[in-house]
């Protein structure tokens, strides 16, 4: 059964997501939604407290059966704990008040690929829209979040589809670091809480015809995040410098962690892996890392980090403004103390030796390097080798490389 809500030629969907419905005999749902995918990044966002550090959940859906075409609009949101978790601050149209929330996209929402490529934004969102108070799955929610996707067209399958991510800030220093958070269902579908009739969850086609949503998201709430950090970071940060775009972070205990992949974006949805950092595996003192990237340019760039088993987690996405640099070689820090980084570019891949010679001409110091196509950086180990002044050279002629460097401790 299929009910309009919708009289006007423009469909302007005025959902709120936890204003609370209760149906006796649910119909039949036309789709199923869901809120998937939590990460957590124990950097506190701003430096200053309360926020112990940010979280990331997705909203996806798919359609039961078949193919639903031309859908143009959908009003959705989730609800959460105000004692477990905050909204970022100093963000874009991120809306809590009791005026009308401002027109844009909020900047802690971030639309998928899918989405927005075919034009959809997420529009008149109130993430205060009202105090709710009911319990499901052992959790009391009292905030809901709601707003308006609609500017596409998109035919939704029975394959589940990303819709957008959310940013929270975290209150608390222990699992779940952000409490909980639910989807209700829409109009006509179950599980809902009891108590208000709602009529306005909804999604719509062109042709005004709602359709029927039930959440596979209420009953049991999505934990954020579900288990204690293998890894927790105390810092991360990204700046401009005269060599590149510079990435520094640290963290003060790591569990069974294979590595750290750094991720670049243009615009901030298609993430492309320039590099992968070796990580301390297990450690429980304090850890820096460092990368550069030579390319530099206005971009996004986020950290992944990745077990020993695969799972990984992702940090929050920091963006920068930095000139666009030419491809050059580089080495940092100068003096070196324990490590040295060679950042280079290469055309293409390739094996050679780096070395450190000294003022008789003697080389010191030898490692292999693999070089792969793109930006590369190679770490040396240098706390054995006496202070002093050496060459770095290359064994590979079609890599020139002369440097100057100075180890003192």
């Amino acid at each position: 059964m299929k009910i309009s809500l919708f009289t006007s030629k423009k469909i302007q969907l005025l959902m709120s997501f936890c204003i609370l419905s209760f149906f006796v005999n649910a119909q039949t749902p036309d789709f199923e939604w869901r809120l998937i995918n939590p990460t957590f990044d124990a950097t506190d966002p701003d430096g200053g407290g309360p926020a112990t550090g940010s979280v990331t959940f997705t909203l996806q859906i798919h359609a039961v059966a078949g193919t639903i075409t031309n859908i143009t609009g959908i009003s959705t949101g989730w609800c959460w704990q105000t004692g477990n978790a905050m909204l970022p601050t100093g963000g874009s149209n991120i809306f809590c008040g009791t005026t009308v929330p401002p027109p844009g996209q909020p900047s802690n929402v971030t639309m998928s690929s899918t989405f927005a490529g075919l034009g959809f934004t997420y529009n008149s969102v109130n993430q205060c829209s009202g105090t709710v108070n009911f319990t499901t799955g052992g959790q009391t929610f009292d905030r809901r979040s709601s707003g308006t996707i609609d500017g596409g067209s998109i035919d939704i399958t029975t394959t589940y589809i990303d819709v957008f991510t959310v940013t929270l800030w975290s209150l608390n220093n222990t699992s779940p670091h952000a409490g909980y958070t639910v989807i209700n269902s829409g109009n006509g579908a179950a599980p809902s809480a009891p108590g208000i009739v709602n009529t306005t969850y909804a999604v719509a086609d062109g042709s005004f015809t709602e359709y029927i949503v039930a959440s596979l998201t209420y009953t049991t709430p999505l934990a954020l995040a579900t288990a204690p950090l293998p890894v927790l970071f105390s810092s991360y940060d990204v700046k401009c410098s005269d060599k590149g775009t510079s990435l520094a972070w640290s963290t003060e205990t790591e569990l069974n962690n294979s590595h750290f992949e750094i991720q670049k974006s243009i615009n901030g949805t298609e993430w492309l892996s320039i590099a992968n950092v070796n990580a301390g595996a297990n450690s429980n003192t304090h850890r820096d890392y460092q990368y550069l990237d030579l390319e530099g340019g206005k971009a996004f760039y986020r950290i992944r980090q990745v077990d020993v088993n695969g799972q990984s987690v992702y940090t929050t996405v920091k963006t920068t403004a930095c000139d666009n640099r030419s491809k050059i070689i580089t080495v940092y820090p100068t003096p070196a103390r324990d490590k040295l980084t060679v950042a280079l570019y290469a055309d293409r891949g390739i094996k050679m030796d780096l070395q450190l010679i000294d003022a008789t001409g003697k080389i010191v110091y030898k490692q292999q390097a693999v070089i792969a196509r793109g930006n590369n950086n190679i770490v040396l180990d240098v706390h054995a080798i006496a202070s002093g002044q050496y060459i770095l050279t290359s064994s590979d002629p079609s890599i020139y490389i002369n440097k100057k460097i100075i180890i003192s401790r």
